[in-house]
Parts: C-alpha cells; sequence; structure tokens
C-alpha cells in the first residue's frame, strides 16, 4: 500500500497554455454534467477532471470528461444523481482496488526477461517478430514520436473513461456490460502478472527496440515494469470497441469493432512497451470475459443440461454409434494400458495418449447423451473421432511419425476434422434448441473458424512444450506452415461433408419448419 501512496503525484500545469485548456475543461465539465445529472454530477464531474490532471499532469481526461458532458447534455439525456455517484464510486473504487493489487506484485528482472526472449521466439518460430522494423519505420521524427507517446501515456485512459461516461447515460445494459468485463479483466491481468512475468521489448537487451518514452525526456511511472503481459492497453480499447460495435451492422461495425484495438496495438509496439503476443492476451481477458456475460443465461443452461446428461452416459453408450466407439476406443484405451503394465515405455507419450483416448471416448458419449433430443452425434462424427485416436497411437506406437514424412499431416488434418465436426453438432443442436433460422452456411464457417483456431492453438502448444519441456515437437517454421495447411484442410473437409450431410436430411431439420411468406401487396 506504501508504494501506490507514494505513486499518487501533485502536477501544476506546465505552462500557461495548459492551464488554461484545464481549467476551460473543468468550467464546461460541471456546466454541462450539471444539466444531465444535477448539481452532484457537476461535482463529481469537475472533481473527477481535475484530480485526473492533479495526477497524470495532462488535460487529455478532463477534455474526454468535458466532452463526453457537452455530448449528452445536447442531447437532452439525463441521468438520476445517486446512479450517477453510485457508479462513480464503483468504477474508482474498483479502479484503486487493482492499483493496489497492481503494487503488490513485484516482479525480478531476471526471469522475466527469460519469459521475454521466450515470447520473442515464439513471434519468430511463425516469421511474425516484427516490432524492431516496425518502430524503425513508424517512429519518425520528434514530433511523430511525441505523437505516439501522447496516444500511449494519455489517450487510452481518456478513451475508456469517455466510453465509461457516455454508456451510463446513453446505454445502462451495455455500460454494465463494459465494467463488468473491465473488473474482470483486472484481475485477470493481476494473475497473469503474478504468474508469468514478462519484461517489455524496451527493456530486453539486445533487441534493438527503443523506449520512446524516455528518448522524448520524460519519465515512466509504473507499479511493475515487468508486466509486459497482457497489454491492457490494447485489451481495454478492443473492449471498447466491441461494446460499441455491438448496435452497428457493415462496414460501420467492423471499424470500429476493430479500429481502437488494432491502433493501441500499433501505438504499444511503436513505442517499445509491448510485444503483438501481448495484445492477442489483452484482448483474450478482456473480449473472453465479455462474451461470457453476454451468454452467461445460454452458457449456465448449457452446463446445467450437461449435468443432467451425465447419468444417461451409459445409455449412450448402449446405442449403436456409442457401441461402435465404445468397443473402438475402449479396446485402444486398454490396449495401452496393458502395453504400459507388459512392457513400461512401450511407447513413447504413453501417458498423453492414455490420457487422449479416454478423454476421447468421454466425451463422445456424453455428447451423445447430452445431443439425445437431437438425435445424437453422426457416424461421420464418431468416425473421425476414432479414425484420429488409432492414427495417433498407431503412428507412435509403430514409429510412423519417423518413417513416413507425411503421416503428421495425416494426423493433423484428422485432429482438426475431429474438432470441427464436434463444434458443428454443438452449433447444429443449439440452432434446433433456440429455433434458430440462421442457415448452414453460418455455422459451416463457425466450425470451420473453430477447427482452424484449434490447430493454430496446437502448434503454439507445441512450441511452448519445445521451449518448456524439451519435447521437440515442432520441426520448424515450414513445418508448422505446413501443419497449419493440414489443419485447414482437415476443417475445410470435414465441414463440407457434414454440410452435405445436412444439407440431404434438411427435411427433418430445417425445411419441416412451416414457413411463412409475406402476404401479397393489396
Amino acid at each position: 500500500m506504501r508504494g501506490l501512496l507514494d505513486a499518487f503525484a501533485f502536477h501544476l500545469p506546465s505552462h500557461p497554455l495548459e492551464g488554461a485548456v484545464t481549467l476551460a475543461a473543468l468550467i464546461v465539465a460541471a456546466g454541462a454534467w450539471r444539466r444531465v445529472g444535477g448539481p452532484a454530477a457537476a461535482g463529481l464531474a469537475a472533481a473527477g477532471a481535475a484530480g485526473a490532471f492533479v495526477q497524470v499532469g495532462h488535460p487529455a481526461i478532463p477534455l474526454a470528461i468535458a466532452g463526453v458532458g457537452v455530448l449528452h447534455a445536447r442531447r437532452g439525456r439525463r441521468i438520476a444523481p445517486g446512479a450517477f455517484a453510485r457508479e462513480t464510486a464503483i468504477v474508482l473504487a474498483g479502479f484503486l482496488a487493482y492499483e493496489a493489487a497492481r503494487f503488490q506484485v513485484v516482479s525480478e528482472p531476471e526471469p522475466a526477461i527469460r519469459n521475454a526472449r521466450r515470447i520473442v521466439d515464439l513471434e519468430a518460430a511463425f516469421g511474425l517478430f516484427r516490432e524492431r522494423e516496425l518502430q524503425q519505420l513508424l517512429a519518425g521524427p520528434g514530433p511523430v514520436t511525441a505523437a505516439w507517446n501522447l496516444l500511449y501515456s494519455h489517450a487510452f485512459l481518456a478513451v475508456v473513461i469517455s466510453a465509461l461516461l457516455w454508456l451510463v447515460v446513453a446505454d445502462p445494459p451495455r455500460y454494465r456490460l463494459f465494467r463488468n468485463a473491465l473488473g474482470i479483466s483486472t484481475v485477470l491481468a493481476i494473475i497473469l502478472i503474478a504468474w508469468y512475468p514478462v519484461a517489455p521489448p524496451r527493456l530486453v537487451p539486445g533487441l534493438g527496440i527503443e523506449d520512446t518514452v524516455v528518448a522524448a525526456g520524460n519519465a515512466h511511472r509504473f507499479a511493475n515494469e515487468y508486466a509486459a503481459i497482457p497489454s491492457l492497453h490494447v485489451g481495454w480499447l478492443a473492449l471498447t470497441g466491441w461494446v460499441f460495435a455491438r448496435p452497428l451492422r457493415g462496414w460501420r461495425r467492423a471499424a470500429v469493432m476493430f479500429g481502437p484495438g488494432l491502433g493501441m496495438l500499433l501505438v504499444v509496439m511503436v513505442t517499445g512497451n509491448h510485444y503483438w503476443f501481448d495484445g492477442v492476451a489483452g484482448v483474450a481477458v478482456t473480449i473472453g470475459p465479455a462474451i461470457i456475460l453476454l451468454h452467461r443465461a445460454a452458457i449456465t443452461d448449457f452446463l446445467r443440461e450437461g449435468l443432467a446428461a451425465l447419468p444417461r452416459i451409459p445409455a449412450a453408450a448402449a446405442s449403436p454409434r456409442g457401441r461402435v466407439s465404445t468397443v473402438a476406443l475402449g479396446g485402444l484405451f486398454l490396449y495401452l494400458g496393458a502395453g504400459q503394465l507388459i512392457n513400461p515405455g512401450f511407447t513413447d507419450f504413453w501417458g498423453y495418449l492414455f490420457f487422449q483416448v479416454g478423454a476421447t471416448l468421454l466425451l463422445l458419449l456424453a455428447a451423445e447423451a447430452f445431443l439425445a433430443r437431437e438425435g445424437g452425434l453422426s457416424w461421420l462424427t464418431h468416425g473421425i473421432a476414432i479414425a484420429c485416436s488409432w492414427a495417433d497411437v498407431l503412428g507412435t506406437d509403430g514409429d510412423l511419425y519417423a518413417r513416413i514424412d507425411e503421416y503428421d499431416k495425416l494426423t493433423h488434418a484428422m485432429g482438426t476434422a475431429a474438432v470441427t465436426a464436434a463444434a458443428w453438432e454443438v452449433l447444429r443442436a443449439a440452432a434446433r434448441r433456440t429455433g434458430s433460422t440462421r442457415p448452414p452456411r453460418d455455422r459451416f464457417l463457425l466450425a470451420v473458424a473453430i477447427g482452424v483456431a484449434a490447430g493454430i492453438g496446437w502448434e503454439v502448444y507445441e512450441y511452448l512444450g519445445d521451449v518448456v519441456f524439451h519435447t521437440t515437437r515442432s520441426q520448424g517454421r515450414w513445418d508448422t506452415l505446413n501443419d497449419l495447411v493440414s489443419d485447414t484442410a482437415g476443417a475445410f473437409l470435414i465441414a463440407v461433408l457434414l454440410w452435405w450431410q445436412e444439407r440431404r436430411g434438411l427435411a427433418g431439420e430445417f425445411e419441416a419448419r412451416p414457413r411463412t411468406r409475406p402476404a401479397p401487396p393489396s
């Protein structure tokens, strides 16, 4: 807590123009917010704007508070003073709690730099470590660098505060979604920072990446400099775009959804404060919770139905498809167990294979029970899961991976196909249960995207396995690229087959529904 108290600063305007701009912003903020929420809101807005300037030493946040107040006042919007005060207190308390927690997490330079080099190696493995070139290309002369620094140091919080103040008046449901996702992201960020400290590019020797803020004669004020992952600069701006894009359609939706996050990703890389991987992690800990919050009712129902389906697993195992999977995968499971008992270490990665086969069988039977109302899983899904499991075990036990160059690509395609097929089945069941009229094309695209994402995740896992556990799974950049091509081909092929299979049986699913046509014009 002492570190947090020591971090509080007291800034005065550095020159008359800055003082005049700040004073004008305070006056405008008080007047505008008085029209929106009365004297209490005016006092809170002015106090918040003044406090932000005193702490940060820049008029960006006061100007943002004043600007949002003016927009609300011109549109005639109002908010109850009590509600405004309550939400202000909640957000301020959450921010102070986050700051206090950050000052309790102190990382050591050595492990942080070691982890940073792993991130660099990961990006380089995919040919995507381009932070140094990007900085050299875009940093430019003094005024250009000053603009990047301004965006990094001051525009970030100004945008987030503007979004909160806009939504709390204009759209309370979206405000609560935004506020809660921000709060969850701070908790996840603290956990990640404590568990995996990472030095920013500017603090890693030998990368050739400059600290543009220090180079411009300024200084950083961080609770913990070794906290590059996750980048909440990117995550919070990406969340802002995602929340504001929800009511939009077409190109405006895409621009608002992706623009803020991608723009801030560029800023943090040019200023030497983050890798692009940090931005991806920041997006994951912000938009991920937001999606869960948005669909929490559906997720809760899904989990509840899943738990209710567990007692039906024995019945699913007795169904025709369940019996085939139980015999095929159960036999493989017993083979691995008996082989280990008779000849310990008879195959590489025995524990991994043993767990994978058992988990695959359990998941197939659980899905069969869960989707019983929709007819269970298709024969194709059961078949690809069985084939993939057998191919992986035989490839390891029979040394086929080493003897046949293309064998690894085959199992990659089959594994991604199995994930894609499972995604398709779940999406199909969800469409039937909710009465969705979306065409199968949408499900096709989403299932393929999930399968390809699983393939990318597997490649990342292989690389991390090499770095952390020395598994020698990853065989270089071209091998990774070929694996991704195989993953994509497997996902696309199985989705085409499932789509074709569903089209043949549409009379029982979509086309059997009565279709209403608009009445002819009179």
